[in-house]
């Protein structure tokens, strides 16, 4: 694998993690507490459907294309191993599980933005919990994801060795049950700071060196 793809997917993974801020500005599932604070949690809907909505199809979609370079240069480096595909489908079930996530929690705004009906928000709280819930259970995935990419790091050196201290931002989203939000900033900063490093220090692997 060449050093123009790899900086295309490390590229990839900034804009990834830069595409899913707004949506963190906009808010959280976990913050509403009653009804109320549900319904004042959609009072604009239309920039809520932007923000949560429409700009993290960029986050997911820049994601799946960092997602699939990083594996394939994990995989150029360690080979088939189980490492590679932990990552692989750590990776598959954090952004399956956020896209649903996403679109439970877009689906009072864009309903209230499609038949211009407030009264809609009244019923948000099982959506907002089940919002939560589904982003609780994909970040068992993103860490999954950054353990085994920092494991496979450390023993191949296909990116600079220091850099499998990243594994430390892994512990937060393993934690999002009980801290929730910290763990989900920690995963964007892990996407962030490893695209950049696929950008400024791509490593050189061959695909062909696997099961020589």
């Amino acid at each position: 694998m060449g050093c123009g793809t790899i900086r295309v997917g490390g590229l990839f993974g900034v804009a990834s993690a830069a595409a899913v801020i707004p949506a963190y500005l906009a808010g959280s599932p976990e913050r509403p507490k009653n009804p109320t604070e549900a319904h004042d949690y959609f009072d604009r809907a239309a920039s809520f459907l932007t923000a949560n909505g429409t700009l993290p199809l960029l986050h997911l979609l820049f994601g799946l294309v960092f997602l699939g370079v990083l594996v394939s240069v994990l995989r150029s480096a360690a080979g088939p191993t189980g490492a590679v595909y932990i990552a692989l489908l750590g990776g598959a079930v954090f952004l399956a599980l956020t896209a649903a996530g996403l679109a439970a929690e877009v689906a009072i705004p864009a309903a209230i933005v499609r038949f211009n009906d407030v009264t809609v928000g009244d019923y948000s709280q099982p959506f907002l919990g089940l919002a939560v819930w589904l982003y609780h259970y994909s970040h068992v995935g993103s860490a999954a994801l950054i353990f085994a990419t920092a494991y496979i790091v450390w023993r191949t050196g296909v990116l600079p060795k220091r850099s499998a201290a990243l594994a430390v931002l892994g512990v937060p989203p393993l934690l999002h049950t009980w801290i929730g939000l910290p763990g989900a900033y920690s995963m964007v900063v892990w996407i962030g700071l490893t695209g950049l490093l696929m950008l400024a220090i791509p490593p050189v692997v061959q695909v062909e060196s696997i099961g020589a």
